[in-house]
């Protein structure tokens, strides 16, 4: 399967990226990252299903899955010939606003 990034997945890892090594100093942590979260999508062309599904997770219908890698979070769609990673979030985050634009 294709795995495809959408410009908000991008934006989220851009953002993470710079933050650790701009703001924090760390150039070194921000390279470990980089490589888990390549390496953790990487896997889902071949085994698409492997993240649990959302929906369970939330009680909310949705037909997105999730997949842990280290500290944060990937949320992707498979789709009939690819995967769309559509964030890539810190596990901390309030994942039901930003996914679903919820009010807090």
């Amino acid at each position: 399967m294709k795995l495809r990034y959408t410009p908000e997945a991008r934006a989220d890892v851009r953002e993470m990226l710079e933050y650790i090594r701009e703001t924090l100093k760390n150039p070194l942590a921000a390279n470990r990252i980089a490589a888990r979260l390549l390496e953790s999508c990487s896997r889902l062309k071949d085994q698409p299903l492997m993240g649990a599904t959302l929906a369970e997770k939330v009680g909310r219908e949705t037909d997105l899955r999730y997949l842990i890698s280290g500290k944060h979070i990937v949320f992707y769609r498979v789709e009939d010939d690819a995967v769309s990673v559509i964030r890539i979030l810190d596990g901390r985050t309030n994942y039901m606003r930003v996914l679903f634009h919820e009010q807090n």
